[in-house]
């Protein structure tokens, strides 16, 4: 082991500012791993976490370590942890990343193959950090992988902050176009925001050769990273009201509607205003609408048009996988650094996390190890 104790960024009280402190470091109980944090990416999700969105929806317990998309380098590694989940051979200094724990006996992971569906998954950052291994999120300079989890080694060719993205952004919407199912050069796509899932759907589904692709979100400079990865056209959700964006989605896609819709921008109404951009027999994706809350819809919308509407959740490592090799690949020849954001020590991590809920930063990133 490389050091005896490592620090981490906490919330003790949501909305907060984050409190750093230092915890000793684990040993690597049999097939798990500890791996020293080179670089995470803030998502939505650890933003709605640090604002106390979870309480009540998941058995969440202060002090939290949040953070769930990074990479790292190994430092340690429990008997049986030598190969990946695909079986690459992994030692001490490989860079890697991985999953969340499914409990691998309930009906969700064996009947369903559903992992991120178990109720019984262990997932680090909503996980308290009182009690060892403590380090169980990512927004510290050490993480711990569970035994159970899925991991696996960075291709030599991705940087590891965009890694990093693809563990979120990146399997989400893996994830997301394998329920969809089929999109062709018949079909017109829209997607609704333009936050990093809403950018990696346009580009994914941009590699389908699809009819269109309608980006639907805000500020303009994020619609124009939408138009450069593979929208066809863009609707300014500042320019324009819904009553506006059904007019024109409708005028651009000369009076049908969208063939295959994909939510995800977790705005209010947005699930609504989606069933009356779909078109007749049309496929809704739900990915965004993860905190509290209800939204309003109409549900003749689902019926009389046939609407098959699916729920996506998160990505087992077969979609962590796929999301690396797709951005390594790219078959769009996209600058996927055009996400991220500005670069922050752990103790900026309060500051990274104002920006990313104010827009400021599509993914800010922490440096763990970086001067504070």
């Amino acid at each position: 082991m490389v050091a005896e104790t490592g620090r981490a960024a906490i919330v003790r009280e949501y909305g907060a500012p984050l409190e750093i402190v230092e915890y000793p470091l684990p040993e690597p109980e049999p097939g798990a791993l500890v791996v020293a944090i080179e670089a995470t990416t803030i998502c939505g999700s650890d933003v709605h976490g640090w604002q106390g969105a979870y309480e009540g929806i998941l058995p969440v317990e202060l002090p939290l370590i949040l953070g769930h998309e990074g990479a790292g380098r190994v430092v340690a590694l429990g008997a049986g942890a030598e190969l990946d989940s695909v079986g690459t051979p992994v030692a001490v200094g490989d860079r890697v990343v991985w999953a969340s724990e499914s409990c691998g006996h309930c009906w969700a992971c064996t009947v369903a193959r559903q992992t991120p569906l178990c109720p019984n998954r262990r997932l680090g950052m909503l996980t308290s950090a009182a009690r060892p291994p403590h380090f169980l999120g990512m927004f510290a300079e050490y993480s711990y992988v569970f035994p159970r989890a899925g991991r696996l080694r960075v291709p030599d060719e991705l940087p590891t902050e965009l890694a990093s993205v693809a563990t979120c952004a990146g399997r989400t919407v893996v994830n997301a176009l394998e329920r969809a199912g089929r999109i062709d050069a018949q079909d017109r796509v829209v997607v609704q925001g333009t936050g990093p899932v809403g950018l990696f759907c346009v580009a994914m589904a941009a590699a389908h050769s699809p009819r269109q692709i309608i980006a639907i979100g805000a500020p303009d400079d994020r619609l124009e990273i939408a138009r450069r990865w593979g929208a066809t056209e863009t609707i300014s959700i500042d320019e324009y009201d819904a009553p506006a964006r059904l007019e024109e989605v409708m005028r651009l896609t000369d009076g049908h509607g969208a063939d295959v819709t994909f939510e995800a921008s977790g705005g209010r109404g947005a699930i609504g205003e989606g069933l009356e951009l779909a078109a007749r027999t049309g496929r809704y994706v739900l990915i965004g609408a993860t905190g509290a809350g209800s939204q309003e819809i109409e549900p003749h919308r689902i019926i009389n048009k046939g609407l098959t509407v699916l729920g996506s959740f998160s990505g087992d490592i077969d979609s962590f996988h796929k999301a690396m090799r797709f951005m390594v690949a790219n078959p769009g020849g996209i600058d996927w650094g055009e996400v991220l954001g500005r670069r922050y020590p752990l103790e900026g991590l309060t500051e990274a996390l104002t920006a990313m809920r104010e827009m400021r930063d599509i993914k800010p990133v922490i440096v763990p190890g970086a001067a504070g």
